[in-house]
C-alpha cells in the first residue's frame, strides 16, 4: 500500500524555533540571541525544573528579555516531551520548527540558507520534510556540498538545528516522548521515510557539543574518545532495542548499522575509559527495559531531558 503524499509548502517565508534547556547556563542567552535574529519566534522549554536556582533563574530571565518566550516544564519530561511542548506554543503561522540544543550555536544565515536549500529541493520535486546542517560539532552524518548540486538528499540528521516542516510535523505527530532522550531524532527520520519524506542537506554547519572528549588507552598510548553521561547508556542501549523493534522490519539496514554502532562505542569505551563498570550496570539495565517494553524515564534518577 502506497504512502500519499505529503501536503508540503513550495517554500517556507515564517520559521519558528524550540530550544530545550535543562539546568542552562549563560551560552544559553547568547544562542537566543543568535536565533531571534534569523526566526520569528523563540520558545524556550526549560525541562528541569528540579535543577533550577538564582542562576538558571537568571538565564531564563535574561532569554525572555531578548523576545524569547519561556515554558517551564513541572518536572523533567525528556527532551521529546520539551520540543513537543515547545512546538504547540508557536504561532500557527510559521511553516516550519527549527529544533535546537542549548548548547549548539547557530551562525549568521544559518535558518536563510536551510529555506533556500528547503526551496530548491521543492522546485525540483523532492519531498523534503525537513533540512539538516551538512555537519554539526564533530558530526558528519549528512555529506557535505560544495555549492554545485542545488539539492543534496542526505542521511540521518541530528535533531539540534534541523527545520522541520509543520505539514510533517502534524503527519508524524512530533517526538516519541517514550523515548525520553536518546534515539528520538532516529526515531522521527524513521517515520519521516516512512511518511514519504526526505532530509535535505543546508550548506551550512553548527557548534554542537555530543558528549564529553577524554583521552584513554592503554599504557603510553593514549587516543581522545567520546564519553557519554553514565546515565545516557541506560537510553542508549533501551531505545535501541525500542527503535530495532518498532522499526526492523521496515528498516533492517539502518537497525544492523544501529546496532554494530553501538557495540562499537560500548566496547571501546569499556576498554580504555574509567568508568566501565557503570557505564555496564546502566547498560545492562537499559536492555533488560528495552526487552521488556519499558519507556519513559529511568525511575531512580532525574536525567537531563534538554542534553544532547
Amino acid at each position: 500500500m502506497s504512502t500519499p503524499p505529503l501536503d508540503l509548502p513550495d517554500r517556507i517565508d515564517r520559521v519558528g524555533a524550540v530550544v530545550t534547556a535543562f539546568a542552562p547556563g549563560p551560552g544559553l542567552v547568547g544562542a537566543v540571541e543568535a536565533l531571534a535574529a534569523q526566526v520569528e519566534q523563540v520558545v524556550v522549554v526549560d525541562d528541569g525544573p528540579e535543577r533550577a536556582t538564582e542562576a538558571t533563574r537568571a538565564v531564563l530571565a535574561d532569554c525572555r528579555a531578548h523576545g524569547a518566550q519561556v515554558v517551564v516544564h513541572d518536572r523533567n519530561r525528556g527532551i521529546a516531551a520539551a520540543l513537543n511542548e515547545g512546538a504547540q506554543h508557536l504561532d500557527p503561522a510559521c511553516q516550519a520548527v527549527l529544533t535546537v540544543d542549548q548548547d549548539s550555536l547557530l551562525p549568521p544565515g544559518y535558518v536563510a540558507a536551510q529555506v533556500e536549500a528547503y526551496a530548491a529541493a521543492r522546485a525540483a520535486g523532492v519531498p523534503a520534510g525537513m533540512v539538516g546542517p551538512r555537519a554539526a560539532g564533530n558530526i558528519r552524518r549528512l555529506p557535505g556540498t560544495d555549492g554545485q548540486d542545488p539539492v543534496v538528499v542526505g542521511g540521518e540528521p541530528i535533531q539540534s538545528g534541523l527545520l522541520v516542516t509543520r505539514a510533517l510535523w502534524r503527519e508524524l505527530g512530533g517526538f516519541a516522548e517514550d523515548l525520553f532522550i536518546d534515539g528520538v531524532d532516529s526515531d522521527f527520520y524513521l517515520r519521516a521515510l516512512d511518511a514519504g519524506a526526505v532530509p535535505v542537506v543546508a550548506p551550512v554547519e553548527i557548534e554542537h557539543q555530543l558528549g564529553t572528549t577524554v583521552r584513554a588507552g592503554l599504557g603510553p598510548w593514549r587516543l581522545p574518545i567520546t564519553v557519554a553521561a553514565e546515565f545516557r547508556y541506560y537510553y542508549q542501549v533501551r531505545n535501541l532495542v525500542t527503535l530495532v523493534r518498532r522499526h526492523g522490519r521496515r528498516h533492517p539496514r539502518w537497525c544492523l548499522r544501529a546496532v554494530g554502532k553501538q557495540a562499537r562505542h560500548l566496547a571501546i569505551v569499556t576498554a580504555l575509559a574509567p568508568g566501565r563498570r557503570g557505564r555496564l550496570a546502566r547498560a545492562a539495565r537499559g536492555l533488560r527495559d528495552g526487552l521488556a517494553g519499558r519507556g519513559g524515564a529511568m525511575k531512580d534518577t532525574t536525567t537531563g531531558g534538554g542534553r544532547r
